[in-house]
Order: structure tokens, then sequence, then C-alpha cells
């Protein structure tokens, strides 16, 4: 380790006590001792107890008031605690995921209904719903202590106290100490719904008239990182991270006030629809259908947005105001949400129907977690990031210090070059679906059906998320380096470039159960394609080209080419009321009994080779792109656990396949790639999930039931995808599991 003020090794490479900071010090002795003796590695382990409890209770009721009128109310409440234990317990926690952590998860629903019968061909029936539902997630620690007592400077606010700053390492992938960013958290959704419908028949109509309002709409949020402060050390000064935390040099540092937003809005839905029965053999569904719902709101009109053409092309800050509903959610309100929809069945004859349908269906809200949010924009939330050159001589601040007192003023100097922006194209219209399909359905011999259907969809208007202030590249793929917003850091823009196309034929055949046996079997044939990572999932990243997300066409994340399941459900022969030994005591013993199954065969799901997060971070400094390396030759999959596909850096490759070579290049830094999106594929799926069922008969009234369910009967092995950073040493290595192995549970239920 090097002394950072001479710039010579310390003597025995050894930090002499009294240059220790007192707070790593202080930090250092939450660690718990070691549980290994005699080891200077992997010498602590814990048998952290994680609990999850659950409990849900349903209420329905039904009068009959008149022959003209019945009436329906139905309550359901449930509850779950679940506590997921981090690595070290206590104020240290070292807990590496805000999913860990004490969780309570509660929800509520209420649904009234009244049918009345005007004529018998005219009906009314309407709907009232309530939600709400309450999330609520904090740390191990929460409540234990101050955050400040051991890293200075973090507000003190009972919120959000206990436990530590997140302090992690950048050569150590787990957190090193601490709890994770977004803990704690908090979600209130609460919505009200009421719907009318009106049904008449005239001759050979049958029409349908609605209306479909959800208001008031509201969800109170907490959803954001750094409440308690995080560092990160860097071996940058002493290079060695572990020395740098030591002195308290520190490199990267975040901290956020504790902002709650309550966002509200409403939607409003309106239809028509007619079944025309033509002939006797012929009926067609006419429809259309119109959608309304405000953007996002705020209670308090605390939103931002940025404009690009503010300050004479520099850019800035607008805000919400109260006034129209534009002005309140500073994006345009799209008010030409009209929706058709149109199907048809014909019966060729008696045992065959032809069905085709087309559809356009309007998505009127989304939400990608706290990344697409306007609420969550400076002044009203400061999320403060810094990060210290990688040519300074000094840390960002000493950890003795703690972070400086003006770390959450909203008026400090150049605070949004360093605050994440989230904004929104004001022009941005609703995204939608057109869906259509074509299918026949035959009854064959031996009580089986079959049918085969063509189903298409394309999506349009999808909401894509990209840095802003991205450099914008040169011909030759080489970035300019140069932002075009210069005052500002992180601009996450939401446009609605993306798209997406899925083409699939599905193929089945189906026992209904008679006889105590039913069979089916489905198979899909399907190519899905977009431009569109999943959000919130592990997914093939962001464009690396921000400004052109065409070129990130590829595979969908989800595509699955080929997908088979089978199905069974049969009633064992033994006991009373069948085929054998249906008298007697020895019928109740092994009467009763029924055995079903599911098998599933899917395609492995696509995956994108990557570049790294070096090459990733120098087409984009805050490292919101995707990087990909240049294609030299042919890609070649060796399908190993420890050599997916080949990779000469990957000592198991090498020997597995000694005659192969790369196929893959790194570029230079500061260029895109070539290889595009999702152009390999992981492990396929292959599991059997198996249930044993006996039914005891109590009383007319009365039953009880036993269920015995495993699933993945066979213990077959179901790998995850395979790593994808060219750049390392275990690129195509699969270290995951995509499913559980083979997990039996037993239940008993009393139905009454």
């Amino acid at each position: 380790m090097i002394d950072p003020q001479t710039g010579l090794p310390f003597p025995n490479n050894q930090i002499p006590a009294d240059r220790i900071d007192p707070f790593a010090a202080k930090i250092m002795a939450l660690f718990p001792l070691p549980t290994v003796p005699g080891k200077a590695l992997n010498n602590y382990f814990r048998n952290g107890l994680l609990t999850d409890d659950a409990d849900s209770y349903n209420g329905r009721l039904d009068w009959i008031a008149t022959p003209s009128d019945s009436v329906f109310a139905r309550y359901s409440y449930s509850k779950r605690n679940r506590f997921i234990p981090g690595f070290l317990g206590g104020i240290i926690d070292g807990t590496s995921t805000s999913a860990w952590g004490r969780q309570v998860l509660k929800g509520q629903t209420l649904s009234l209904g009244w049918t009345h019968v005007f004529g018998p061909t005219f009906i009314n029936e309407f709907r009232f719903g309530f939600l709400r539902d309450f999330s609520h997630a904090e740390q191990d620690p929460f409540g234990l202590n101050q955050a400040d007592e051991f890293v200075p400077g973090v507000p003190e606010n009972p919120a959000v106290a206990g436990g530590i700053s997140q302090i992690s390492f950048t050569n150590i992938s787990n957190i090193f100490a601490g709890s994770a960013d977004f803990l704690p958290k908090q979600q209130v959704p609460q919505q009200f719904q009421w719907v009318d419908t009106l049904s008449k028949t005239v001759r050979n109509h049958s029409l349908k008239f609605g209306v479909d309002l959800r208001a008031p709409m509201r969800n109170i949020y907490q959803d954001e990182p750094g409440t308690r402060g995080s560092l990160r050390f860097d071996p940058r000064f002493t290079k060695s991270t572990y020395g740098d935390f030591l002195l308290g040099y520190v490199s990267s540092s975040q901290l956020t006030n504790v902002h709650f937003v309550d966002q509200r809005l409403w939607m409003l839905s309106g239809f028509v629809q007619d079944d025309w029965k033509l002939t006797r053999r012929l009926t067609l569904n006419l429809g259309l259908r119109y959608d309304f719902g405000t953007p996002a709101l705020d209670g308090k009109n605390q939103m931002a947005n940025f404009d690009p053409t503010a300050n004479g092309g520099a850019g800035g800050l607008v805000f919400a105001s109260d006034g129209s509903l534009e002005q309140r959610a500073l994006v345009q309100i799209n008010k030409r949400n009209f929706a058709p929809r149109i199907g048809l069945a014909y019966s060729l004859n008696p045992k065959t129907v032809v069905r085709a349908g087309y559809g356009i269906y309007y998505l009127l809200f989304e939400r990608f977690g706290s990344e697409d949010q306007l609420a969550l924009n400076a002044p009203f939330l400061i999320n403060n990031v810094q990060t210290v050159s990688p040519t300074a001589t000094a840390p960002l601040f000493f950890l003795q210090d703690g972070f400086p007192a003006n770390s959450l003023d909203p008026n400090q100097t150049g605070l949004l070059s360093r605050v994440r922006v989230r904004a929104v194209d004001p022009a941005t219209p609703t995204p939608y679906v057109q869906q259509w399909s074509l299918g026949i359905q035959r009854e064959l011999p031996w009580h089986l059906v079959g049918g085969v259907d063509y189903v298409g969809t394309h999506s349009s208007h999808v909401n894509v998320l990209a840095d802003f202030n991205q450099p914008f590249f040169n011909a030759d793929g080489s970035s300019t380096n140069l932002k075009p917003f210069p005052g500002f850091g992180y601009i996450e823009y939401q446009r609605a470039v993306g798209f997406g196309k899925y083409n699939g034929l599905e193929a089945t055949l189906e026992r209904r159960f008679r006889q105590g046996f039913s069979l089916r079997f489905a198979y899909t044939y399907s190519r899905s394609i977009d431009n569109t990572p999943q959000e919130l999932e592990n997914n093939s990243g962001s464009a690396p080209n921000g400004y052109d997300y065409a070129s990130w066409t590829g595979p969908s994340d989800f595509d699955t080419p080929h997908r088979f399941v089978g199905s069974y459900v049969y009633e064992l022969p033994f006991g009373r009321g069948r085929h054998f030994v249906n008298s007697g005591f020895l019928s109740y013993i092994i009467g009763g009994f029924r055995t079903s199954g599911v098998y599933t065969f899917a395609s492995g799901r696509p995956f994108t080779v990557s570049s790294g997060g070096t090459i990733a971070n120098s087409l984009d400094s805050f490292g919101a792109v995707a990087a990909t390396p240049n294609l030299v030759g042919s890609p070649h999959i060796v399908g190993n656990v420890d050599c997916w596909f080949f990779v000469a850096g990957n000592k198991s490759c090498a020997a597995l396949e000694p005659g192969l070579t790369n196929a893959y290049q790194l570029q230079a830094p500061g260029f895109l790639g070539n290889v595009g999106r999702n152009t390999l594929r992981g492990p396929h799926t292959n599991v059997f999930d198996f249930a044993l069922i006996r039914d005891f008969p109590i009383h007319e009234s009365l039953a009880l039931q036993f269920r015995w369910e495993v699933f993945n009967l066979t213990n077959t092995v179901q790998f995850g995808q395979p790593s994808n950073n060219f750049s390392s040493s275990s690129a195509g290595t699969i270290t995951s599991l995509a499913g559980d192995p083979r997990v039996m549970q037993f239940a008993l239920r009393l139905s009454f």
C-alpha cells in the first residue's frame, strides 16, 4: 500500500494505527468476529433466519332483493410479513439488495355489484371497486441508531434512521457494509373504480354500452436511494480499496433527502359493443372503446421536467403549476385514444369453427420504478451523487469530516450537474398495441379437440429510457466526448421511440375431462423482436447510442421460439364410484386419489454479448448504456456450464474447444461496437411438476382435501444465463439457476 502523503509504500505494508480514520475504526468494530479460526478469508458464517408469514381473509355476501334485483358484496384482506436477513446482521447488516430486510405487505379490496333486470332483453350491471395496498420495507437495523454516529453529515431523520451508510469497494461485488441504498421504501396505492354496463338484445343484435371510471387514484410513495448516505472507496490513493477506507479517503458519495410523493391521476373509458349474429353459422363482434387517462400528477405540484430549448439551448427545468392538466403534468394530454375491436366466428360445419379478430389496446399508465417520475427531481428531491475525477490527487472528502453541510442545499452551485434529472418528452403519445388472430378449431375422434391459431401483435410508441446528455458520435462510431448540456449531469429521458412485433403459431390438442381423465398439449412457435429492454428486469440494457434506438432492434428479452406444455389430470380408478375396489373398507383407504402433472419445455432466452463496464462508461460517463464488441468471426455455442459460448480468455473454453478462436473483439474505449442485441441464447427450460390429491368427503357440505405437490419432480437443473461480459475471464460461465431444484409442499384444505 502506498502512503498518499509521501508517495512511498507504508513500512511493512501496514498503516500506522494513528493514521487510521477514527470513523473507519468505529465501523470496523461493528464487524462480528470470525467463526472459523485460522482462516484469513471466508472465515465467517451465520445462519440468518428467513421468515415469511402470510394470512388472507375473504368474504362474500349475495342478496336477491327482488326478482329483478340481485346484489353482492365481496371483501378480501391479506397481510404478509417477510424478513430476509443481511450477511452480517446487527447495525453492520450487510444487506445486498432492497429486496431484503423487513417487509410488510398489506392489501384490501372491496367489490360491490348490483344487477337490475328491466326486462327479458334489457339488463343493467353496476360495479364498484375499492383497492388499497400498503408496502413497506426497511433495513434490519431500522431505528437502532443514527447513521451519523458512523458517517458524519448524514441528517438525522426517524423515517430512515438505523444502521450505517452503505459502504462499498469497487473491486468487491457485494456491499462491504451497511444496508441497501433503497431502504427504507414505501408504496401506498389506492383506487376507486365505478363501472356501469347496459345490455340490450334487439333481434339478432346483442348490444352493450358501458363506462369505466377510475377515480380517485392515488399513490403515496417514498422510493429514493441514499437517504442514509452511501460511500465508495477505490484503490485510487493507496493502491488498495481497503487502504483507502482505513485512511478515510472517499472516492464517491451519495446523499438524498427524504421525500414522499403524493401521486394522483384518474382514468375514464367508454365502450359500445355489438355481437351480431348474421346467420346461424356466422357471428360478428363489433366494438369501439375510448380511453382517457391523465398523466401522473402531484398533489402539491412538486414536479419538474427538462426543457432542452430553455436558456438559449443550454437546457433548464420547467415546473408544474396550478391550472390546466398540461400545466400540472408538464406533458401533452392525449385525447384521441379510440380503440376499435372486431371479431368473427364462423361454423364451417357442426365440428369445425373458424375465429378471427383484431383490436387496439392502449396503455394509459406506465411506471419504470422511480426512473420516469417527474416528482423525483430537484429542488424537491436532492439526490446528490459526487465522484472524484480520474486525475484527482485528493479525496472527495475524508470520512471523519463526513458529508459537506450543504450536500442537500437545493440552491448550491452546480447542483444540476450532480443530480439525476428525470425527464419525459412532452409530446409523448399514448403507447398502444395492435393485436390480430386467425384460428380454426376442430372436434376430432376419441373425444379430442384440436386447434391451430396464428397470433400477431405490433406495439407502437413504447417508452424507452436514455441519457439525453450522452455525447454524440462521429461517423466512424467514436464518441465526441462533448455533453450536449454541460451544465447538467445524467438526464434520464423517456421517449416513445420503442416498438415491438410478435408473430406466433399456436397448436393445441385437448381431451376434456371424461371418465376420470383429461389431457392437453400446447405448442407455440413464435418470434418476438423489439428495441426496448424489459425495464426492472435482467435485460439487454439500453442502446449503446441512446439517440439511435432503431439500431438496437433484435430478439425481445423474453423471446421464446419454441414452447411446449403438456398437462393431465387422472382420477385413479379405485374407490367408491370407480371401476375397481368400489366397496368395503379398502375402498375408503385407497379410493379418492387423483394425480396431475405439467411438463414444460421452452427454448433458451436470448442474451447480449457485452464489452464490459469500462467501455460502456466510455460511451456514457453515467453508465446508462450497454456496450457490445465487434464481430470478427462466427460465434460458437459450446453448451457447457463452464463455457456456454466460446471465449478464448476463459480457461475452460480453451480446454473444451482448443481449436476455436474468438468471434468477438473488444473495441477501443469511446467507440461503438457492431454486435447487435440478443444475438446468442442461453439454456432451455425442461421441468415437470407433479401433484397427488386425495379427497375425503365428510358430509354433503363438508369435505377435506390433502395435496402433495412436487415442483421439478425430476430435480432437473434449470441453469440461468451465462456471464455475458466478454472482457472478463469468466465470460460464458454459468453461476446461477433460473429455477428451483425439487421443492415439495403439503397442504390440507377444508371446504364447507
